[in-house]
């Protein structure tokens, strides 16, 4: 089940309804557990166990560790099983193209990489970091511990929470404010309206990609361009979503995105893009990996590369948690490159001009866009034979994939206001739509005439296909991480 699906779009008015009705925050928050459990196993019944697994494993160690005060061995433990469990279900393949080691598992999980596993994992592990370091002033219960990682809203695409800023939501009731449903219906109806334009790009591009020997630069330049805005408007899209219906329970998430493209550094790119994997890199990845340099390492040379190699390894791990294959490493270990070149030649200093940070913005968005083709292709040799189709000087290119450039604009004009929010005109447009009676009459309007393009789009598919199918959405792009 996905945001955009019929199913839940005739599910979620019921079940605010009930939410609402209930006036215990017990009842309320086995609701929405009961709720997420069904989400999650909608599509394959297998995907409870591993988020069983870290529910309950997780839980028994606070439990021990409350009464025993258990050491950071202990800990490691735990985490160690945890990524264990993610590398048993989702790294199956990569360990053997790899190790050449088979990893023996049940024909029922054979072809299943859990939904969500790479995300509630690292909510589980920055939890028990967190929760051990005594940060945290809300306890795991049997209810909200279950519910901090099954919560639906960003259960299967994130964003990434941590339990110092969820937990305390759980501890509540919720009361109807027509705010909160205004807010979430905007949010809802942006990621909708993404989601509705994404998935036409990927009809349009997906040709390319499956048979890169068969189209020239031009054909290719418009495929990259195309995944380029794709790839935001899908899992932008998705997260803006989840916490639209987030929002109208009355809780909230995080920002995952905040106009990437208009970023003039690779930090501050990572600072935009997919904010809370980036940020959960950092904090329990990266700086770890720094102190160690900086306290066993000695002379400043030494240290530089040693810092950066723990870019490249930290980056290729990134890339990694994309997909169980070598071209998502490369992908991650070409974006460390681009870091650590942009660090060296920079020395961390900001644009002081406009057309400096103009080209910043286009030289950064080039790397972004010509390290896609690593994470789009299917394999290494399928994103090195699209490489070489860049040379490759033929004039047919298709019409339809102009369509991408367009695409592009719109994506760029979207995430301007988001840049450009502290602008006092487009702040108060913004303020309009989510918060005012008359804004969300037009947000509801617009979703209503965006479902109702959906539904003929939909339609016209299925009479050209012969009357076969029914919810024709595309699966999100990061439903497979």
């Amino acid at each position: 089940m996905i945001y955009s699906s019929y199913a839940f779009l005739l599910l979620l008015p019921p079940l605010l309804v009930w939410f609402y009705f209930l006036r215990s925050t017990l009842g309320q928050n086995l609701l929405i557990l009961s709720a997420s459990i069904i989400f999650l196993a909608a599509s394959n019944l297998w995907n409870l166990l591993p988020a069983f697994i870290v529910i309950v494993l997780v839980y028994s160690w606070f439990r021990l560790d409350a009464r025993y005060w258990l050491n950071w061995r202990f800990l490691a433990v735990v985490i160690g099983l945890l990524v264990f469990q993610l590398v048993y279900l989702k790294y199956r393949s990569f360990v053997f193209e790899t190790f050449d080691v088979v990893l023996p598992i049940p024909a029922a999980l054979a072809s299943l990489i859990p939904l969500g596993i790479s995300f509630y994992t690292f909510e589980a592990i920055s939890a028990v970091v967190d929760i051990k370091r005594r940060k945290q002033l809300v306890p795991p219960t049997a209810i909200n511990w279950p519910l901090f990682i099954m919560f639906f809203p960003h259960l299967i695409a994130g964003p990434i929470v941590r339990w110092r800023l969820l937990a305390p939501q759980f501890d509540t009731a919720k009361n109807l404010q027509w705010r909160n449903i205004s807010i979430g219906l905007y949010l809802f109806t942006i990621g909708f309206l993404k989601k509705l334009a994404a998935d036409p790009l990927g009809d349009l591009i997906d040709p390319v990609w499956a048979a890169p020997g068969q189209a020239d630069w031009s054909t290719f330049m418009l495929a990259l361009l195309g995944f380029y805005t794709q790839n935001y408007l899908d899992f932008s899209g998705y997260t803006d979503m989840g916490r639209g219906v987030a929002r109208m329970l009355g809780f909230r998430l995080p920002i995952n995105f905040r106009a990437p493209f208009f970023a003039h550094s690779p930090v501050e790119f990572y600072q935009r893009w997919h904010v809370s994997l980036s940020n959960w890199i950092r904090i329990f990845l990266y700086d770890s990996l720094a102190v160690a340099v900086f306290r066993r390492v000695r002379g400043r040379t030494r240290q530089n590369l040693a810092l950066f190699g723990v870019i490249i390894f930290v980056m290729g791990i990134f890339g990694l948690w994309h997909g169980s294959a070598w071209h998502f490493v490369l992908f991650g270990v070409a974006q460390g490159l681009v870091i650590s070149a942009w660090t060296g030649t920079t020395k961390g200093r900001a644009p002081r001009t406009r057309i400096g940070w103009l080209a910043s913005v286009l030289i950064l968005q080039l790397t972004w866009l010509f390290s896609l083709i690593f994470f789009r292709a299917d394999s290494v040799p399928s994103a090195i034979e699209f490489i070489g189709g860049l040379t490759r000087q033929r004039q047919s290119s298709e019409p339809a994939l102009m369509w991408c450039l367009v695409a592009t604009a719109g994506t760029l004009l979207v995430q301007a206001a988001e840049y450009y929010v502290r602008s006092r005109p487009v702040a108060r447009v913004l303020c309009t739509m989510r918060s005012t009676t008359m804004g969300a009459c037009l947000v509801g309007l617009a979703f209503l005439g965006a479902l109702a393009l959906k539904i003929a789009i939909d339609a016209h598919t299925m009479a050209v296909q012969g009357g076969a199918g029914g919810d024709l959405s595309r699966p999100f792009i990061y439903f497979r991480f």
